[in-house]
C-alpha cells in the first residue's frame, strides 16, 4: 500500500487517532473543549489592500468588523512573495528553504515526473549561476497543522485554493483534511464563475454564472454549521484576488469613477474582487454569530503575499492569441472595459509588490480574533511570519508539536496574550529565482533594520546588499549599505547561518559562463543573444530566439524622443524596438515600434520615434526577431530635433 494510501486509510477508519494515543506520538493535551480554528486566507492581497490597513478607495466593512474583534499586527510577512511557498510555510511551519517549494509551481507536475533535477546540468554562456529548481509539491511525509489537529480530535476542511501539489496523492485529502473542496491545476481559478473549468479536483459546477468567491462561502459555511459541536479546523482559502480577475459587473460599476484621496489605488475591478471577499467574510462571521459558537471560534485572516502591481490583462493572457469562444476572451474583454492596462493594485507606500523581496512583495495583513484572549481592536507591531501560524494554531488548540519535529516558527500565543515577546532574532525570507528584470535574493529582517542580499548584480541592481531602516524609510528609498558596513556583515552573517540550517539550494557557478560576455556600456543580450565586441562594432549572435539586447543605464527623460541605430547583417526578418518608464516598467507589446530593415551585408541607419509617459528607464532592441548575427556600431537617443541625449559608440565601422 502506497503510503499516502495507508494514511488516508488510517484516518477514515479511525486508527488514525488511535495511533496518535500511543505513548511514542502522545502530544495531544487533554483540556476543555477546544477552540474552533478558522484560517481566512486571500491571494495576493496586499498590505493596503483594505480600510483596515488604510485604504481609502477599497471597501472593507466585514474586515473592519473583524478587526474590532482582533489584534491587528502592522509588521506581519509571507514567508515568500509568492504564494505557494507561503502556503506550504502555513501548513509545516517551516521556512520556504527547508520545504525547497521556493516559487509559484505547485499547479506544474513534480520534477521526477516531468523528468527534471533540481539543478540543471547546464546554463547557457551569459548566465554566471545556475539556480536551484523549486519543489513543486508538498511532501506527504510532512506532518501538517492538519494532520496535527486532526489527530488531537478536530474535523478539519479545506475549501479553495490548494496550489501544493498537481498529482492526487499531493492534494489536501492526503494531507490530513477529512474534507476537501478545491481544484488543480490551480494557479488562479480557470473561470471565476461556474462552469469553473478545472481539469481535476474536486469543485464541482455551479448553475451557470455563480461566482467561486461565493460557492468557497457556501461550501465553508455548510461545514461550520455540520460540525457546530465538535472542534473543527477551517482552512478557507480563497482563489481571489489572484488572476484572471474575475469579478460581479454589478459591483464593479459601483466603482467606476470612484476616486482614491491617496491618488494610488484605481482599479474597480480589483475593488469589487475585494468587496466580494469581504462580503465572504461577513458571512463567515454571521454564521459563527447565528450558530452562537463565535465566542469559541479563532478567526486568523492573513494574505499569502504581496499585492500584484505588475499585471496587465492584456499581456499576460497574450490577448491578440485569444479568439472569441476562449475561456478568457470575455474576461479579458471585461478587464479592459473597466481597467484599462491598469495593474490590479498599487501598495505605496511599500515598494513593489508580489513576486518581489521588497516590502510590497512579503509584507502583509494579518488580524487574529480569539475571544476570551485577545483584548479587542488591538495593534501588535512585533515581526512576525506564516511560519508562526503553524505553532501559534497548535498552542491555540491545546496540542504539542510531535516529538523531533522540525518547526522553524515560533508561537505567537504571547503576543496575543499581551504577556511576552517573541524570543527569535531575526525573520528571514529567501527568494532564488530570477525574473526579466528582478534578480534572485534573500532578506533578514531584525528590528527595524532588513537587509537584502542579491546573488547576482547588475546594471539595474549595482549593489549586492541593501541596507534599510524601516522605521524611518518604510518605502526602502535610502539604501545605508554603504554608511554601516558592520551591520551589514552582521546581517549577512545571520542570512549564512539560515541558508545552512534550512539546507537551502543556492546558486552554483555555471561552469560554462563565458566572461566575454558581459555586458557592453550597459547593454545586455536577451535570452539566448550574446554580445561581443568586434573591435569595431558589437557583434549580436543569437542561435535560438530573437537577436535581441537592453539596457536600463539611460537620460532620465521624457516625453517624444527617437531612437537611432546604425547596423548590418547578412540574414534576418525585421526587428522591434521597446522602451520602459518609472510610470510603466516591462517591456510590452503596448510600448513597441516595429521595423523594416535591409539585411543585405551593408550597413544601415533605423530613425524609430517613441514618447514616453514619465521618465525613461529602459531600452531594448529586438535587432531582428528570428535568430541571426547583427553588427551594431552605434545606438543613439535624440530629441525630434535631432539633438544627441545619449550615444553608445562600439566603434568607427570600416
Amino acid at each position: 500500500m502506497d503510503p499516502y494510501t495507508r494514511r488516508r486509510f488510517l484516518r477514515n477508519t479511525g486508527m488514525g487517532l488511535a495511533l496518535a494515543m500511543t505513548p511514542t506520538v502522545a502530544w495531544a493535551v487533554p483540556q476543555r473543549r477546544r477552540p474552533n480554528i478558522i484560517f481566512f486566507l486571500v491571494d495576493d492581497m496586499g498590505w493596503m489592500d483594505s480600510t483596515v490597513y488604510g485604504s481609502e478607495y477599497y471597501e472593507t466593512p466585514n474586515m473592519e468588523r473583524l478587526a474590532k474583534r482582533s489584534m491587528r499586527f502592522t509588521d506581519a510577512y509571507a514567508a515568500s512573495p509568492l504564494c505557494s511557498p507561503t502556503r506550504a510555510s502555513i501548513m509545516t511551519g517551516q521556512y520556504p528553504a527547508r520545504t525547497g517549494i521556493t516559487t509559484a509551481v505547485g499547479h506544474l507536475p513534480a520534477l521526477e515526473a516531468a523528468g527534471l533535477s533540481r539543478y540543471a546540468t547546464k546554463a547557457r554562456p551569459d548566465a554566471k549561476y545556475i539556480y536551484a529548481r523549486s519543489r513543486r509539491f508538498l511532501k506527504p511525509e510532512q506532518y501538517t497543522i492538519a494532520e496535527a489537529l486532526h489527530d488531537a480530535g478536530y474535523k478539519t476542511a479545506h475549501i479553495g485554493k490548494w496550489h501544493l501539489g498537481l498529482d492526487p496523492k499531493y492534494w489536501p485529502e492526503e494531507q490530513g483534511f477529512d474534507l476537501s473542496f478545491h481544484g488543480a491545476p490551480d494557479p488562479g481559478p480557470p473561470s471565476y464563475h461556474s462552469p469553473y473549468r478545472f481539469k481535476a479536483g474536486t469543485v464541482t459546477d455551479g448553475p451557470v454564472g455563480e461566482y467561486i468567491t461565493d460557492r468557497v462561502t457556501a461550501e465553508a459555511t455548510a461545514f461550520i454549521e455540520a460540525n457546530r459541536h465538535k472542534p473543527f479546523l477551517l482552512h478557507l482559502w480563497h482563489y481571489a484576488v489572484h488572476g484572471p480577475w474575475g469579478h460581479k459587473e454589478e459591483i464593479t460599476k459601483t466603482f467606476v469613477g470612484k476616486k482614491d484621496p491617496r491618488g494610488r489605488q484605481d482599479n474597480p475591478i480589483m475593488a469589487s474582487m475585494l468587496k466580494s471577499v469581504d462580503e465572504s467574510l461577513g458571512r463567515v462571521l454571521d454564521k459563527l454569530d447565528e450558530l452562537g459558537i463565535a465566542d469559541n471560534t479563532i478567526i486568523i485572516f492573513f494574505s499569502d503575499n504581496g499585492g500584484n502591481v505588475h499585471s496587465r490583462t492584456e499581456t499576460d493572457l497574450r490577448a491578440k492569441r485569444i479568439k472569441p469562444g476562449h475561456p478568457q476572451y470575455e474576461n479579458i474583454q471585461s478587464y479592459r472595459k473597466y481597467a484599462g492596462f491598469r495593474p490590479p493594485t498599487n501598495n505605496a507606500p511599500l515598494r513593489k509588490g508580489k513576486g518581489w523581496i521588497y516590502e510590497g512583495g512579503t509584507r502583509v495583513p494579518l488580524m487574529v480574533c480569539w475571544p476570551g484572549v485577545v483584548k479587542p481592536h488591538t495593534e501588535c507591531s512585533e515581526i512576525v511570519s506564516s511560519i508562526d501560524m503553524y505553532p501559534t494554531m497548535l498552542e491555540m488548540a491545546g496540542v504539542k508539536r510531535k516529538p523531533g519535529q522540525i518547526v522553524d516558527g515560533e508561537s505567537i500565543v504571547p503576543l496575543l496574550r499581551q504577556t511576552g515577546r517573541l524570543k527569535r532574532e531575526a525573520i528571514f525570507c529567501d527568494f532564488p529565482h530570477r525574473g526579466p528584470s528582478r534578480p534572485a535574493g534573500c532578506y533578514v529582517r531584525r528590528g527595524d533594520w532588513k537587509l537584502i542580499r542579491w546573488f547576482e548584480t547588475s546594471d539595474l541592481f549595482p549593489e549586492q546588499f541593501e541596507l534599510y531602516n524601516l522605521k524611518d524609510d518604510i518605502g526602502e528609498t535610502r539604501n545605508r549599505a554603504a554608511e554601516k558596513p558592520n551591520l551589514v556583515r552582521e546581517l549577512n552573517t545571520l542570512i549564512e547561518r539560515h541558508h545552512q540550517q534550512t539546507g537551502a539550494a543556492l546558486p552554483k557557478k555555471n561552469p560554462a559562463y563565458n566572461p566575454k560576455l558581459r555586458p557592453v556600456q550597459g547593454w545586455r543580450g536577451l535570452n539566448q543573444t550574446a554580445l561581443e565586441l568586434q573591435g569595431f562594432f558589437l557583434r549580436l549572435t543569437s542561435t535560438r530566439r530573437r537577436t535581441q539586447m537592453h539596457t536600463r543605464q539611460v537620460p532620465n527623460v521624457e516625453g517624444a524622443l527617437v531612437f537611432k541605430a546604425r547596423m548590418r547583417g547578412n540574414k534576418g526578418r525585421a526587428g522591434i524596438f521597446y522602451w520602459t518608464s518609472k510610470k510603466d516598467p516591462k517591456f510590452v507589446r503596448e510600448r513597441r515600434v516595429d521595423f523594416k530593415f535591409a539585411f543585405d551585408g551593408r550597413w544601415h541607419e533605423v530613425a524609430l520615434p517613441f514618447s514616453t509617459e514619465g521618465p525613461l528607464t529602459g531600452l531594448r532592441f529586438d535587432a531582428c526577431v528570428v535568430p541571426s548575427t547583427v553588427d551594431v556600431d552605434w545606438v543613439k537617443l535624440c530629441k525630434p530635433d535631432g539633438t544627441v541625449l545619449e550615444t553608445w559608440s562600439f566603434g568607427a565601422a570600416q
